[in-house]
């Protein structure tokens, strides 16, 4: 009787232990930052923040997302390229959309549209 109880207490100890570890907090899988509220206002209030904002917003997203060994999310390094591009400054645009295919390879399809209307917008 000593022993199955001793063993109750041993595998009621061991059963709390991993349904505590089990809730732990764990990693985001990746750093949104302010992208989905720049997104979120893009289409709800068109012009609420202008490119060269939304420029240093994003870029500060990746910086800190370096700096804290997340991954950046996907569409944010699309979106930078975007506006690059609103901006006129296509070779950085082109870089952003060249990351984001490396990063994402099944946005791929996506960017290379971007990057067509893009070259087509030049001429």
């Amino acid at each position: 009787m000593v022993r199955i109880t001793m063993l109750h207490k041993v595998l009621g100890t061991l059963g709390l232990t991993l349904l505590v570890s089990g809730c732990s907090t764990t990693q985001p899988t990746f750093y949104w930052g302010h992208y989905e509220p720049l997104i979120y206002g893009m289409y709800m209030e068109p012009g609420s923040a202008d490119s060269g904002t939304q420029i240093a917003l994003l870029t500060e997203d990746i910086e800190r997302a370096e700096a804290n060994g997340i991954r950046i999310a996907p569409g944010i390094h699309a979106h930078l390229g975007y506006m690059y591009a609103m901006e006129g400054n296509i070779a950085q645009a082109k870089s952003e959309f060249a990351i984001e295919k490396n990063l994402f390879p099944e946005s791929t399809v996506l960017i290379d549209g971007m990057l067509q209307r893009l070259e087509g917008a030049k001429k």
